[in-house]
């Protein structure tokens, strides 16, 4: 149903001739836009959580290929923000660094980290996707060159609905997915202040045997 909303509102706002009803019929659709992110990330929670059959399946998932996939898959949008996303690969040739886990809940992580950079990070920044190996865990990581956020709310950004801007239209549940998602595979998630400007968000998760 929302997503039908979405479609006739965008209808409505490319017929519409009169001026006055252009900014109601803007404020409906931002508020079915931001009521579809929040339905999709309320599901992803509750396929996070332990309860959830769909938690319970695990497979081999080569990190490097996913950030691959994912990264190019956010390209368009990425470039409709105004944003530079990037791969920092080592290439085809570079060993795969695999993890035990389940696919969809570790690409919806990292579809998670991608968003939260393309929707905060602003126009004219860089996004920068990366994979590496640190000790035994495979680590995923999005750094972005935008405004960051204070070291003091690095650990409240991981809790429901809680943001560190009102910049946006965000639900604050996107970090709160990742961490779940991290620990439910039995990893963890690191929030890094860059320089000069820029956060770094990182999922370790244990390499599989």
């Amino acid at each position: 149903p929302l997503a039908g909303l979405k479609s006739q509102t965008e209808l409505a706002l490319g017929e519409n001739v009169d001026p006055a009803r252009q900014p109601r019929l803007q404020r409906v659709h931002e508020s079915a836009v931001r009521s579809a992110h929040l339905v999709n990330q309320l599901l992803s929670l509750a396929r996070a959580e332990p309860e959830s059959a769909l938690a319970q399946h695990n497979a081999r998932v080569d990190l490097r290929e996913l950030a691959r996939e994912v990264t190019a898959e956010w390209v368009p949008k990425a470039l409709q923000a105004g944003i530079d996303l990037g791969l920092d690969d080592a290439g085809e040739s570079a060993p795969p660094i695999a993890v035990l886990g389940h696919p969809l809940l570790i690409r919806e992580a990292l579809q998670n980290l991608i968003d939260n950079a393309i929707r905060y990070a602003g126009a004219g920044s860089e996004v920068t996707v990366g994979v590496r190996r640190d000790g035994g865990f495979g680590v995923l990581q999005v750094s972005d060159t935008g405004p960051g956020i204070p070291p003091d709310l690095h650990r409240a950004v991981f809790e429901r609905f809680v943001r560190a801007t009102h910049e946006g239209s965000g639900c604050g549940l996107g970090l709160a997915i990742v961490k779940s998602i991290a620990e439910r595979h039995g990893g963890h998630v690191a929030l890094t202040s860059m320089a000069p400007h820029g956060l770094q968000v990182s999922i370790a998760l244990p390499l599989a045997r």
